[in-house]
């Protein structure tokens, strides 16, 4: 079972991570957010970030270069960065000030945080449990992320990690494997149109991540075509950080039947019909197994 531990992440309510010189909280992050305004005085010879978690992987050479924005949300933005020739999605979750996180009690079932101060400012909402609930949050990406890529599954390989003291290092960004041609990243399978027989092809290797996922003891907890990639006709799963262990019990086993569900009705729309009832007993059994 998933937890924190005090002597890794104690600090997480005890001070926020410096930040840089926004005057105030954005709730979307955009390439100017990012960096750094050329008409303003630069603080030291290699500083090209405003936002400082993005300079402190910048000067541990993780990437050499910004290269744009990908894909903006309302709790995350997504932005292309390189090391030479090689590409990575820079996943920049938004300021905690204004980043408003859903009913997601169900996300955090089994989830144990070990400094009890940590999790009582989580359980209060105080301003401290959110930079923490925000710290865990990114964490959790990483840990799901290096165990589905460890097992075979099909998702970005972290850039960073695993070993805690990096991901530690890493604030509020999920620096990760670019799954795209060139510059141009993979559609999600909610945007693309696909023919009759590709469609059950994508359908069929979205089932199987369930599965996969279901065996492994955990579910997404958001499965649908919006959180798939499509890319060489290989189906990609992101968006992780929500998995939860199915060994939490009714809860986690809900979110089975819900992912079923979403799976199912998401691609009526690319013309593929399923049981999403049969699908669900087949998750929960062999997350049972």
């Amino acid at each position: 079972m998933p937890f924190v531990n005090e002597d890794e992440y104690g600090d997480f309510d005890v001070a926020p991570r410096r930040r840089g010189s926004r005057s105030k909280p954005k709730a979307k992050r955009t390439r100017r957010d990012l960096l750094w305004d050329p008409t303003e005085p630069r603080p030291t010879s290699t500083t090209e970030f405003a936002d400082p978690d993005m300079q402190s992987l910048y000067d541990r050479g993780y990437f050499d270069s910004f290269i744009g924005e990908l894909k903006g949300g309302k709790e995350a933005t997504v932005f292309l960065v390189g090391r030479g020739e090689e590409r990575f999605a820079a996943k920049v979750y938004t300021d905690i000030a204004v980043r408003t996180f859903r009913n997601d009690d169900v996300y955090w079932s089994g989830f144990y945080i070990g400094d009890v101060r940590t999790a009582k400012a989580m359980k209060k909402h105080s301003s401290a449990g959110q930079r923490a609930r925000q710290a865990i949050w990114v964490d959790r990406e990483y840990h799901y992320l290096w165990r589905l890529f460890t097992a075979g599954l099909p998702v970005p390989k972290p850039a960073i990690g695993p070993g805690p003291s990096d991901l530690a290092e890493a604030g509020s960004v999920v620096l990760m494997e670019f799954v795209g041609d060139a510059d141009v990243p993979a559609p999600r399978l909610s945007d693309v149109r696909l023919d009759v027989e590709a469609a059950q092809e994508a359908f069929r290797q979205s089932v199987d991540l369930a599965r996969r996922l279901a065996s492994l003891g955990l579910v997404h907890g958001d499965l649908s075509t919006y959180n798939l990639l499509w890319h060489e006709e290989r189906v990609w799963l992101i968006d992780v950080p929500q998995v939860v262990e199915l060994s939490v019990g009714r809860a986690a086993e809900e979110l089975v039947w819900r992912d079923a569900q979403s799976l199912v009705t998401s691609f009526r729309r690319l013309g593929v019909n399923a049981d999403a009832g049969e699908l669900g007993r087949d998750l929960v059994a062999r997350g049972r197994e």
